[in-house]
């Protein structure tokens, strides 16, 4: 990744995408570099203190029954996933609600967390205000983790995360597995670009969109076995493609 230019946090930050689509790639994490080679002059990359690459760790909860997940599952508009997001070289976290609407929108709210969030009682109100219902019965239900690399076109209209070495453990840690083969593409670009050379990359590599979302597909491959999977079977044999 040395050839990519490197762009600070707040070039990213001003870098809005209001009106903007949300692709999602699954790709063996062998071709990384095919996917990415010669697109220097198109792309920046985050860089913050010499670092390119980031890790993220995610703790999602959910209701004992798993009620987040299985809203999911069933395709059931205005639903939302709850996560507490720690980035590891910064030593920020933040408590994360992600709403998606009857009309298909993302909408991602979120709260710093410190020592004084927690002491000043804040974090209750901000969930009640999001999700418009009492937070009791949410309880730890998945940890992810990953590391990412961002990249930004020239003109800042369309913004590309790639995640690797990604890895889902239990709430109680006593069970985990790890995808160290595959790599998650997500392209999210302003839906008035009419070009994007990386999208043309992964068509000419053969890459298909596919729908992902790490909390559902974690908790299928770890607790299949105890709720439904139906809706996420197609995702999950390509998984096993690319890791066998």
């Amino acid at each position: 990744m040395e050839g990519f230019r490197g762009h600070c946090l707040a070039e990213q930050m001003q870098a809005r995408l209001m009106n903007r689509v949300d692709t999602k790639f699954l790709v063996p994490a062998y071709l990384l570099d095919a996917c990415l080679r010669g697109l220097e002059h198109h792309y920046s990359i985050l860089e913050i203190d010499g670092r390119r690459r980031f890790t993220y760790d995610t703790l999602y909860f959910d209701t004992p029954e798993r009620q987040l997940y299985l809203d999911h599952h069933n395709g059931k508009l205005n639903r939302f996933k709850l996560r507490i997001r720690h980035y590891r070289e910064t030593g920020d976290s933040f408590l994360e609600v992600k709403k998606k609407n009857n009309r298909e929108r993302t909408i991602k709210n979120r709260l710093p967390l410190t020592s004084q969030t927690v002491e000043s009682s804040r974090v209750v109100p901000f969930l009640e205000e999001q999700l418009g219902r009492p937070v009791a019965g949410m309880l730890p239900a998945l940890f992810v983790g990953y590391r990412r690399m961002t990249f930004m076109s020239a003109r800042g209209t369309e913004r590309i995360t790639v995640d690797t070495g990604l890895g889902f453990h239990s709430a109680d840690r006593r069970s985990g597995l790890c995808l160290p083969d595959v790599a998650v593409f997500e392209v999210k670009y302003d839906r008035k670009v009419p070009y994007s050379p990386f999208l043309e990359r992964l068509g000419q590599l053969g890459c298909r969109p596919v729908q992902f979302g790490k909390y559902c597909i974690g908790t299928s491959l770890l607790f299949g076995h105890e709720c439904k999977t139906n809706r996420f079977k197609p995702l999950l044999r390509r998984l096993h493609g690319i890791c066998s």
